[in-house]
């Protein structure tokens, strides 16, 4: 399993907005093999989430990148996504194991060193822990800061960080040892967002590179 750098969270709110489509492919396509798109649409009925599933898993072929559905492991083999993340609301991982097998990797979120390292023994590909800085997207969960990447990351499985990242503080995320990021505002509140995405990337890399 290849995982992808940046995962770019779509929630209820970014995918209501116009030309969300659009700027979702082109993100696909930008980001190819180095991103993936999570869907995580907790106000959508099961019959329109799976559409946009469905709609992006076939663009995201095309380009290598990874298509998620959160929350619904039901959906994301449906739509033949390439992952599904899974929070403390949804179906066990082990029962998401024995229904989904390997035609999916799985993402658990995690929000302590306890729960990276049960996540981790139950099975899960790679964990999302979070949050990391001040986010409105968690509005009253105070920021576990880097940390809580470094705790998680004992539990030997890729660490994606989420909460409040941007291009100012990524590296930050990084030198705590995290696989990659996951954004929300960084980039869909950007004029281009596949163009914030592939500069976020680029300027992660290079930073990785240099140190």
């Amino acid at each position: 399993m290849k995982l992808p750098f940046l995962h770019v969270v779509a929630t209820d709110d970014v995918a209501a907005s116009p030309g969300f489509e659009r700027d979702a492919e082109a993100l696909l396509r930008a980001g190819g093999e180095r991103l993936a798109l999570h869907l995580r649409l907790r106000g959508s009925t099961g019959r329109e989430f799976h559409r946009l599933a469905d709609l992006l898993a076939a663009a995201a072929r095309p380009a290598g990148a990874w298509l998620v559905v959160n929350g619904r492991l039901d959906i994301a083999l449906a739509a033949g996504a390439d992952a599904a993340q899974l929070g403390t609301g949804s179906l066990p991982l082990p029962a998401a194991r024995s229904v989904a097998g390997r035609q999916l990797a799985l993402g658990a979120s995690v929000h302590s060193e306890a729960q990276a390292r049960d996540a981790a023994r139950q099975g899960a590909d790679y964990l999302v822990a979070g949050s990391i800085f001040e986010t409105a997207t968690h509005p009253g969960r105070p920021p576990a800061g880097p940390e809580l990447v470094t705790a998680c990351a004992r539990a030997g499985v890729p660490v994606i960080g989420i909460g409040g990242i941007d291009r100012h503080n990524a590296d930050r995320v990084l030198e705590a040892g995290a696989a990659g990021l996951a954004v929300v505002r960084a980039v869909w509140e950007a004029p281009d967002p596949a163009g914030e995405a592939l500069r976020l990337i680029e300027r992660t890399q290079a930073e990785r590179v240099r140190s």
